[in-house]
């Protein structure tokens, strides 16, 4: 259709925050010490737990959040004194914050209205706006006889007509069921493409960070774990908190100690279980032999004994089943093992059966090992992670 609403037009949206600290009054700091930059075009999201600080750290960016300490950069200039209508950027709240008595055209015109812009440049925008959230038939209707999606795609809409350096997204997918959330990421992957846009997005759905981040910044607890892609997240977590809350189901942590092995090392637990570790994993970890350590493992890298056969390197395991999920395509099997409480994605034919002893086998190449205290992943691929985390 080649619509000419574009943003290539706008000054240089890249976002730098250094040091930045928020500290709530009673001495809760919601945001430790944030480093971070955002490339201009870039969709970044950030995503955590309640309460990690990620809504925080939007709020301050967009300036509804002082700072305690630090600094912000929007195109190069330092914003923390400068207020939120003077910052180049439009925010989408999770809620939609439509005036009822308006309607669809009013709504996305109201902000453009206030700031003095002609009628029919307003009207260009709306209605380019309009045609690309698929929304044009809507412009007479009140936000009442809207769909939740409509409501959001007119939210949306309202920040595009702006035509901003920088767009916030403060969750604001939650409120709609999972099919429509399911459309309105891939609508807004095709958003931002279009637009070529900073993008900067806040959520606690990790299925929404791995498919709508360029890098996505994990947080827990006010700090920053990791910046990285999707795929350098899920293979190199730095640490156990990134890896566990990275993947559905997340993954398994068995704890134990590494041993001695011929001509390695292993890591060894409780009820006979003994891993060889890669060489790799081995030369890097030798120091550690005889000392308490954590092995991580995904579940899709937990199979049956025909898997086994295909990996290079193998561990196998006998274990009780406790729950079997069919999902169609796969079989989500929850083990036991004495203390041990694992789960592993099978193929969907193969014949599990609850209350069975099962035969397993792990993919040893594909393990992790973590430290007990501080949770950092001692195999993380050093030069893997630095190129993901990038910027960051």
């Amino acid at each position: 259709m080649g619509f000419l609403f574009t943003n290539r037009g706008s000054p240089l949206a890249d976002v730098v925050l250094k040091a930045v600290r928020k500290v709530y009054p009673g001495g809760v700091e919601a945001v430790k010490g944030a480093d971070l930059t955002i490339a201009d075009r870039e969709f970044v999201v950030l995503v955590g737990p309640s309460g990690c600080g990620k809504s925080t750290t939007l709020r301050m960016i967009a300036g509804l959040e002082e700072l305690s300490a630090g600094s912000i950069a929007i195109g190069g200039r330092v914003v923390n004194d400068v207020p939120p209508k003077d910052r180049d950027i439009a925010m989408v709240f999770q809620n939609y914050a439509l005036y009822p008595h308006m309607t669809v055209f009013e709504n996305m015109a109201f902000g453009l209205k206030l700031r003095g812009f002609p009628k029919p440049e307003i009207k260009t925008r709306v209605e380019e706006a309009a045609q690309i959230l698929g929304i044009g038939e809507l412009l007479e209707r009140k936000p009442k006889a809207l769909s939740g999606g409509q409501r959001q795609r007119v939210a949306v809409g309202r920040a595009i007509v702006r035509k901003p350096a920088a767009f916030l997204f403060d969750e604001p997918l939650s409120n709609l069921d999972a099919k429509l959330r399911v459309e309105m990421r891939v609508e807004l992957n095709k958003l931002h493409r279009r637009l070529a846009t900073t993008m900067i997005y806040v959520t606690h759905d990790q299925i929404e960070a791995m498919t709508l981040g360029d890098r996505i910044v994990i947080m827990n607890r006010g700090e920053i774990q990791q910046v990285a892609s999707p795929l350098a997240l899920y293979d190199e977590p730095a640490n156990r908190f990134v890896a566990g809350f990275i993947g559905t189901p997340p993954m398994n942590f068995i704890d134990g100690s590494l041993e001695a092995a011929a001509g390695g090392l292993a890591f060894a637990a409780a009820e006979g279980l003994q891993v060889p570790l890669p060489e790799e994993f081995a030369a890097k970890l030798k120091d550690r032999a005889g000392k308490p350590a954590a092995l991580g493992i995904r579940p899709e890298h937990v199979g049956d004994r025909a898997a086994g056969k295909d990996w290079a390197l193998a561990a196998a395991w006998k274990a009780k089943v406790e729950v079997v999920e069919s999902l169609g395509h796969e079989k989500v099997v929850y083990f036991s093992k004495g203390p041990h409480r694992f789960v592993g994605k099978l193929e969907a034919h193969i014949p599990v059966e609850v209350g069975a002893d099962f035969e397993l086998t792990l993919n040893a190449n594909r393990v992790h090992v973590f430290d007990p205290a501080s949770g950092a992943n001692l195999t993380c691929r050093a030069e893997r992670f630095q190129e993901a985390a990038g910027r960051g």
